[in-house]
């Protein structure tokens, strides 16, 4: 096996600190997301269901109120895995940052399974079921409101 030459180790190096400063530029617009996501879908969903109550349908059928509870805990849901989505975002940036310091000192280094990125993914995923539930309850709520009064 040849002997990795001061470039070659230079390269890598500079290859590592490239990728890192990306990682934690990453990380850092994740945390902003984060903030504008929830501050705006929150603020929206659940302003606009109020207005609706108040304004369209300020006493529900009651047959129809359990959608109404559906939909907010849906929505509730779909904030909550909005939510642990950018932060488990953030945790996969840092771990991948530490993950490229250690194979930098130690090119056979081993990757562990990136749990924080399956995370990730699955409350991307959640996120999307849970938010389509919620507006398929919650029209469901406003339609039969709407139709009956």
């Amino acid at each position: 096996m040849p002997t990795e030459t001061y470039e070659d180790k230079k390269q890598r190096h500079e290859q590592h600190m490239s990728e890192r400063d990306k990682l934690i530029d990453a990380a850092r617009e994740s945390l902003r997301t984060f903030d504008k996501a929830v501050l705006a879908f929150g603020s929206a969903v659940f302003g606009a269901s109020v207005a609706f109550l108040k304004d369209v349908a300020p006493k529900p059928l009651a047959f129809t109120v359990h959608w109404l509870w559906t939909s907010w805990l849906c929505f509730t849901a779909g904030l909550l895995a909005i939510v642990l989505s950018f932060l488990f975002g953030y945790q996969t940036c840092i771990a991948r940052i530490e993950s490229g310091a250690a194979k930098l000192e130690n090119p056979n280094f081993s990757e562990r399974r990136d749990w924080w990125g399956i995370l990730t993914h699955w409350s991307n995923w959640s996120c999307v079921a849970f938010l389509f539930a919620g507006v398929v309850t919650w029209v469901i709520f406003a339609v039969e409101n709407v139709a009956r009064q």
